[in-house]
């Protein structure tokens, strides 16, 4: 065998990516482990924050944001709006971008209260305006 051909075979034994790439986190050192002394540090630091620093009520706000776009059930005004808007003939796409939930998680909330998730009815379909918008078409 060549140079350049035991160069490219002895690099099929690394590790390799979801890519299909030599891994290089293999070689890399993991951090050690954190002390008691330094988590009883961070947790006081921490306890600091949350008791003295003015940015922890807008920073608290934002992780109870993130934890409601994160759910994945309806509350019950939710469900009471999905019922109407279906009532009106709208899509879940439609009902998703109003609400902001996904609509797999609408459907599986509306299954699991025994309400239809079939298609609607093209006659219940919501119409189209008349108004001087529609002159674009």
């Amino acid at each position: 065998m060549s140079e350049a051909t035991s160069d490219i075979h002895a690099d099929t034994t690394r590790p390799r990516n979801h890519h299909g790439n030599p891994s290089p986190s293999n070689n890399r050192r993991r951090r050690a482990p954190a002390s008691e002394q330094q988590r009883q540090k961070l947790s006081e630091a921490q306890k600091a924050y949350v008791a003295t620093d003015p940015r922890w009520a807008a920073h608290r706000q934002k992780l109870a944001d993130a934890q409601i776009a994160r759910r994945m059930t309806l509350l019950p005004d939710e469900l009471a709006m999905v019922l109407a808007m279906r009532a009106k003939g709208r899509t879940f796409s439609y009902i998703q971008e109003e609400i902001g939930v996904c609509r797999d998680v609408i459907r599986r909330e509306l299954v699991a209260r025994g309400h239809s998730t079939a298609p609607v009815k093209s006659k219940k379909r919501a119409k189209r305006g008349t108004g001087f918008w529609r002159s674009f078409d």
